[in-house]
């Protein structure tokens, strides 16, 4: 692949001192002609940081919004400004592993052009993370995955990070926003991301819309996760809140009345895991 034909694009609020680190990851591949950070409102002495980045590195490149927009429509923006051919999409607490852009684009190159193709992201223990492949969602998928009852054999699980690992790219209904790549062409068509998401659930969207999505395997990134200042029980909200928005968006009268009628269950697994979570990190 001919170098300059990838657009990088990180979406930042607040992210803490491992955005430096993400970024000099990105920009460590030659393939990567262009990393377009979105600065939803860093602290001052990261922006410092980056700034001073940017000065010795004329591939990054910074737009600034001044406010937390919400993740989807950072993309958006960010794309808007891309130019290559190919839009690397990497959160800004995750590093890539050396080719992994190049692989995605090499699993993408026969593929229609709103195909998509997402990373292997791993956690910092080298397991693979949540959401990096997943089934297709549905509201009992959901609920059974949230609340634990999938692991009790009532549901498969909506997430795939437990079953062994293909060999090679794998067609699946979704993988992570975390790290993925489409063609310039066809994240137009698709329209982008739709921002009525503010964070999370934007992404399986996105692949619900996309006529195929692929699971990279060799195409590795290291995800530390939950490096911003939003509350944890903040940010379980705003999922909570995309889970609805995405059943109400694609169900019919039925479906929507039956959401109607679980959403305070689907709330309630939700925010009690983040609870849990919390409670047993003390």
């Amino acid at each position: 692949m001919m170098s300059g034909t990838i657009s990088a694009i990180m979406v930042s609020w607040r992210t803490g001192p491992v955005l430096i680190d993400a970024i000099k990851a990105v920009l460590a591949d030659d393939a990567i002609g262009e990393l377009i950070l979105v600065d939803h409102d860093n602290p001052e002495h990261h922006r410092e940081q980056v700034d001073a980045l940017a000065r010795s590195e004329s591939r990054l490149k910074i737009l600034r919004t001044d406010a937390n927009l919400g993740f989807a429509r950072g993309c958006n923006l960010g794309a808007r400004q891309a130019v290559g051919e190919w839009l690397f999409f990497i959160n800004p607490d995750a590093e890539p592993e050396p080719g992994c852009a190049g692989k995605l684009a090499a699993a993408l190159a026969d593929e229609p052009e709103t195909a998509l193709a997402g990373a292997r992201v791993l956690n910092s223990d080298g397991s693979e993370q949540r959401g990096s492949r997943r089934r297709e969602l549905t509201l009992w998928r959901a609920i059974a995955s949230f609340s634990g009852l999938a692991r009790l054999g009532l549901a498969k699980s909506f997430g795939m990070e437990h079953e062994a690992v293909p060999a090679d790219p794998a067609e699946v209904a979704a993988i992570s926003g975390a790290a993925f790549l489409v063609r310039r062409s066809g994240f137009d068509v698709l329209g982008g991301f739709d921002e009525t998401f503010f964070l999370h659930v934007e992404d399986i969207d996105l692949c619900r819309r996309a006529e195929r999505v692929w699971f990279v395997p060799g195409a590795v990134v290291h995800h530390v996760g939950s490096s911003s200042d939003a509350h944890p029980i903040a940010v379980e909200w705003e999922k909570a809140k995309g889970f609805f928005r995405y059943f109400w968006k694609f169900g019919g009268a039925g479906d929507r009345l039956i959401l109607l009628l679980v959403t305070p269950i689907l709330f309630a697994a939700i925010l009690g895991r983040a609870l849990w979570r919390q409670v047993r990190s003390g």
